[in-house]
């Protein structure tokens, strides 16, 4: 399919990613999940609705657990706000008798929960969780900044190239 005909999926957030967007985020998610090496990433927009997933879920309700992800993370930013906290807290860390899990934000429109066993050292997946973040939070600013533009039609080559030019500095930084 060429993705530059191709209509983008849209979130409940507003948040619009086409289908190469998505490879992009998909990439990163899944390099995250080898470094770790996580169970699973999953990947959802401010409402809990599924971006994407890399990885084993098994049995698990993922459109729940999506759900829960938008409530923790709002949950925690009422905390922050009604404690006084000026500085947001992005990550949270829970840990089970197998694994943990992480659930970071991504931006402002995005937030994902990586599961991983014990057996990984925490700081180390912390790390690698916050670098994901980065290039997430990254590659979500350019597709904001690309809805705000307004287009005549279909995205056009310069566009393209200036995309893949931003996400090539993201890799390279």
């Amino acid at each position: 399919m060429n993705d530059t005909f191709s209509l983008p999926q849209e979130y409940r957030s507003g948040l619009a990613v086409s289908a190469g967007q998505q490879r992009i985020i998909e990439e990163i998610l899944k390099n995250t999940l080898d470094n770790i090496p996580a169970k699973f990433i999953l990947l959802v927009d401010s409402s809990g609705q599924i971006v994407n997933i890399v990885g084993d879920t098994g049995t698990i309700e993922t459109s729940a657990l999506g759900s829960l992800i938008a409530a923790d993370i709002a949950a925690s930013q009422e905390i922050t706000r009604l404690i006084g906290e000026e500085q947001d807290f992005p990550m949270v860390l829970r840990e089970g008798e197998r694994y943990h899990l992480i659930i970071e934000e991504a931006g402002p429109t995005m937030s994902f929960i990586t599961l991983f066993s014990r057996d990984v050292p925490i700081g180390w997946a912390r790390n690698l969780i916050q670098t994901c973040s980065e290039k997430i939070s990254k590659a979500a600013a350019i597709m904001e900044n690309a809805q705000a533009t307004p287009k005549a039609g279909p995205v056009n080559d310069a566009f393209k190239d200036l995309f893949n030019t931003a996400l090539d500095d993201i890799w390279k930084g």
